[in-house]
Parts: C-alpha cells; structure tokens; sequence
C-alpha cells in the first residue's frame, strides 16, 4: 500500500476525518470567535442526537473498516468536551463495526501526551497543526483535506486513496 510500510500502524482523529461534525459545528456557531460562547455551546449539546446526525466523511466507514481488517488502523485519537461526546463517539463506532481503541484527548492538550508518537505509528488528521506537532514528537503523519493542492506534505484527498 502506498502510504503504508511494513509493520506501520494509523491512529485516526474522529471530528472532520470519520465524522463531518465540524460541518455541523460550524452551521449552528457560524462565525462565533467568543471563546466563552463555544465551551457553552459544547458543555450543553446532546452529544447523542448530535453524533447521529452528523454525516459521514465520503467513504469513511468503507475505509475505516477495512483498513481495520489489514490491522492498520490501530484506533482513533480524538478531542472531546465531555464523557458524554467520548461516549456517543464510541457508541457510533461500535454500532459501524469498528472496534479499536478510542484515545481521548482534553481540550488544548497535544495529541502525542496521549499517545506516544513513534516512527511506525501514523496519525491521519484534518488539521495542519495536528500533524505538525505529531511529527516534531517523532511519528510520522497524513494530512486528510480534499482541497488541498501539493503543499509539500504528505497528504490524501480522498479517503479512499488509503487503500491504494
């Protein structure tokens, strides 16, 4: 597989990778900058209905899934504001079939103080600065945006260009 070496293993961020809940974020919230106005926004949504509703990223499921069964994806490394967003997270997942390990991440806390980078882990984000701060602690990423053009980064398009 192209952007897989032997024994390499994908971490996945959830929010705008798995689930386009960013979208949804975005239409209730519009251009909210109000730093307050968003943790009480996230602080009383019902993670449940919200989940549920969110779509799904283009050929998320079909590729998550089966890069589950080729033992890459090793699991999830997502933010959440509460026990109950980790939850339903989990909840949908499970519900698709998908049944690696979820690492939750705090609010403004690095991904790599969760899970420890390594040259054969790969985390697979939506944000640049994501990827960025995994790589200088010594892992290796894939920026996921399908609108990027070349940057110089290892990035994919489509979800589906995992699989290739």
């Amino acid at each position: 597989m192209k952007y897989f070496s032997d024994g390499e293993i994908l971490l996945s961020d959830f929010d705008g990778v798995f689930l386009d809940s960013q979208k949804r974020f975005n239409e209730v919230m519009k251009e909210e900058t109000d730093l307050d106005k968003w943790m009480n926004f996230l602080n009383g949504i019902n993670w449940k209905k919200f989940v549920r509703e969110c779509e799904f990223v283009p050929g998320a499921v079909e590729t998550f899934t089966e890069l589950q069964k080729l033992n890459i994806l090793k699991g999830f490394i997502t933010r959440i504001h509460s026990f109950d967003e980790g939850k339903e997270k989990c909840l949908l997942l499970r519900d698709l079939g998908i049944e690696v390990p979820i690492y939750y991440v705090l609010p403004e806390q690095p991904k790599s103080s969760v899970y420890i980078p390594n040259r054969k882990v790969i985390l697979l984000d939506d944000n640049l600065e994501n990827c960025e701060e995994w790589n200088l602690n010594c892992g290796k990423s894939i920026l996921y945006d399908p609108s990027q053009k070349d940057c110089g980064k290892k990035y994919v398009k489509s979800l589906y260009d995992l699989l290739k």
